[in-house]
């Protein structure tokens, strides 16, 4: 029988000991840190970084393409005073960084144009040049076959394609690869988090046995007690830290539109920074979710890590106990993608309801479909009676593995303290 103040009580020194830590308020403050550096950076690299306009001398064979070319960017180009073998010597003595070579056959279907430089223009220059002249190429084509201003427009025109899902609350409109991409990412956090905290536990567990604090413990609460509170309570703190993340993300994401427009110079209002930052709606149920998955696999994977910490007494001594529970939140990552774009398939449906891969599988398919209430519910009782079970039988392997000293504990050593404990 669970005492219920003594849970608590665990329960309460495990997450205030851990909250008040530097490493907890180190790591919380550097998140938002991190994503304000993510957001800025990349706009002042822009900026200050930007690739300089160069003029190219353009030798044209045709008289035509080089007109055009500098008509349509004077700043860019200018036609050539020198003729090819010239431009040619001058590129080789350092004199110049490029020129533009347009032969007399550019204009027939199997014609060529050539861009000459000394390997320092980069890749930017060098693909916005090819561009230019590939459309001033297409322009003269189009005109020596007398098209017409008309269709010209007609083919540029660009198609727009909605992408209506249609679910058992209506139709929504919305881009299916953006919450594609959102579950991949929930399912990435989610193993962050697994590991990380899961060896939070471990080191817990490690430290208590080598100060022998554990003796004293044990003589005053049930080892699933002991067990169960210091999961609780480092799970609380986990959603605290994620709790802090969000609210300064979402901080952050309403002061990103009008910080872009600072940097970019766009009003705010604008139509560039508002597509830019418009975020598609989510379904709350989502996020809910991705709560209680996260909680859930927290959990079953916090009893497997605490299991290995009381049976050894360095960390270097658990690397070998800790790979097989690593493995098991590895592999679903390699189906991320497959799940994410199938996510009603055999293997998807399958996949998702095991208990192991469900916390990182299961918000992904969340976000990009509905998923029938009977698998959720299903998946949600059956990862609840897998922590039960694993945490009964590490609790069994955490009984005796606290109280061993000075010998490193095999796997078969752990299901034997298991199956006698």
């Amino acid at each position: 029988m669970i005492h219920r103040e003594k849970l608590l009580l665990i329960i309460q020194r495990e997450y205030l000991v851990r909250i008040r830590s530097k490493v907890f308020i180190i790591s919380t403050i550097l998140a938002p840190v991190v994503m304000i550096a993510l957001l800025v950076l990349p706009a002042l690299i822009t900026i200050y970084s930007a690739e300089r306009t160069r003029l190219f001398p353009v030798y044209d064979e045709t008289g035509v393409v080089g007109n055009m070319l500098v008509e349509s960017d004077p700043d860019s180009y200018r036609l050539a005073q020198a003729g090819a073998d010239t431009l040619r010597v001058m590129l080789s003595e350092g004199r110049m960084q490029g020129y533009i070579y347009i032969p007399h056959d550019v204009l027939e279907q199997d014609g060529k144009a050539y861009f000459f430089h000394d390997g320092s223009v980069g890749m930017t220059t060098s693909s916005r040049i090819r561009s230019d002249i590939r459309r001033t190429v297409r322009e003269i084509r189009l005109d020596q076959m007398e098209i017409s201003s008309e269709i010209r427009s007609a083919l540029a025109h660009q198609l727009p394609v909605d992408n209506v899902t249609v679910t058992d609350k209506g139709e929504e409109t919305g881009e299916s690869g953006f919450f594609a991409f959102l579950g991949m990412i929930m399912g990435f956090i989610i193993y962050g988090a697994m590991i990380g905290y899961g060896a939070i536990i471990m080191r817990s567990v490690m430290e208590e046995k080598t100060n022998r604090i554990v003796e004293v413990i044990a003589s005053a609460v049930h080892p699933f007690e002991l067990l169960l509170g210091k999961v609780i309570g480092i799970a609380l703190l986990g959603l605290t830290q994620f709790a802090i993340w969000a609210v300064a993300g979402s901080a952050i994401l309403f002061a990103a539109t009008p910080l872009a427009s600072f940097f970019s110079g766009v009003p705010e209002s604008g139509s560039e920074v508002d597509a830019a930052f418009a975020i598609p709606q989510t379904d709350p149920l989502l996020w809910i979710g991705f709560i209680v998955f996260f909680l859930l696999g927290f959990l079953i994977y916090s009893s497997l890590f605490a299991a290995v910490g009381a049976s050894v007494e360095q960390e270097s001594d658990s690397q070998q106990l800790q790979l097989p529970i690593i493995m098991l939140i590895i592999i679903p990552l390699l189906f991320l993608f497959p799940i994410s774009d199938d996510p009603t398939s055999s293997l998807a449906v399958g996949l998702s309801m095991v208990p192991f891969f469900a916390p990182i599988l299961m918000p992904v398919r969340m976000a990009v479909i509905s998923v029938p209430l009977w698998q959720l519910a299903s998946t949600l009782l059956l990862m609840v009676l897998f922590f039960l079970f694993l945490i009964w039988v590490s609790a069994r392997i955490y009984r005796t593995g606290i109280l061993m000293y000075g010998k490193k504990a095999t796997l078969a050593e752990m299901i034997r303290w298991a199956r006698q404990a």
